[in-house]
């Protein structure tokens, strides 16, 4: 088998005590291992990752409310803890993941993974022993709810569920669970100096500026939620709907919460051909967020300073 330069297999003598098994049959179980950011849970049996926010044993990000791990894979694995699996033939790995990758449910890391494995490393024959895919991040955000007092996180978790085939039919099924907790002492008030900066990062950073949706100004709705274009896009800009533009609806109108935009869609009050409401595909956002973005706009969608009764102040 004979592949360009850049695409050629990375062959790794890894000790079989630095991979986890990801579960299923004895006889199969090698075909496929997880390496990089070592389990830690349960402590008796490691199996899976748990991690503390901030926590460099396991945490590359230094981001506060983001916890990110490295996972590779390595195919054919010659594990003494696993004596009866034999490497195989091996040339197709799938990821559990919603598709298509407009899905607003789409894993952009679990899709990297699975590139990985089937455009560079794969298909391994059963004379190749430890073939790695190298490490790919695996990012996880912690959730935030809202309390009168300001707001707390909650865990973040996510699973990652994969198969490796060969054209035998062998085949290894596997699981990799993910958690992340704040540390103790974590608030997510911290640092925030406005309502406006509170929204842009409990809100539209964690919900709605993502590759599936607002994270640039593209059509159809040519607007931006990232930091430090949200605001510009938002207050006081016409609708980029037809219908509501028509209708002369102004996204956020300062002042007056129930004329805007951007309220109807959370809330999901809207006309005929007006669209979805947002986020689109997922969940209601959570009643207080709703009331946070709505009591900042009336009172006068300012860019700085605390205005709201709920959240952080």
């Amino acid at each position: 088998m004979t592949r360009p330069l850049a695409v050629l297999l990375v062959l790794l003598a890894v000790p079989a005590g630095a991979l986890t098994p990801g579960g299923g049959p004895s006889t199969t179980d090698c075909l496929a291992e997880f390496g990089g950011t070592a389990p830690n849970s349960p402590a008796s049996h490691p199996r899976d990752l748990r991690c503390t926010d901030g926590d460099a044993t396991c945490d590359d990000d230094p981001e506060a409310g983001i916890c990110r791990f490295r996972v590779e894979v390595c195919l054919n694995v010659p594990d003494p803890a696993l004596p009866d699996c034999a490497p195989a033939d091996l040339e197709t790995y799938v990821v559990d993941n919603e598709q298509p990758d407009t899905n607003p449910r789409h894993d952009f890391d679990f899709q990297a993974l699975e590139d990985r494995l089937n455009f560079l490393t794969l298909p391994v024959d059963a004379t190749s022993a430890d073939v790695c895919s190298g490490e790919v991040f695996m990012t996880l955000r912690l959730p935030i709810r809202l309390t009168n007092g300001g707001a707390r996180y909650r865990r973040g978790r996510k699973t990652l569920r994969t198969t490796v085939s060969g054209p035998t039919g062998v085949e290894d099924a596997d699981r990799l669970r993910m958690s992340c907790v704040a540390a103790d002492d974590a608030n997510p008030c911290d640092g925030v100096t406005s309502t406006f900066e509170q929204i842009q990062r409990h809100i539209f950073t964690a919900t709605c500026a993502v590759p599936t949706c607002h994270n640039a100004a593209q059509a159809p709705h040519n607007l931006s939620l990232a930091a430090g274009e949200a605001y510009d896009d938002l207050v006081g800009v016409l609708a980029a709907n037809f219908a509501a533009a028509n209708a002369g609806k102004l996204r956020v109108a300062p002042g007056d919460a129930a004329a805007s935009f951007l309220v109807q869609k959370l809330r999901g009050l809207l006309a005929v051909d007006e669209g979805e409401r947002m986020p689109r595909g997922l969940k209601r956002l959570e009643k207080r967020k709703i009331e946070l973005v709505q009591e900042w706009i009336a009172a006068g969608a300012p860019a700085s300073g605390f205005v709201a009764p709920i959240g952080c102040h």
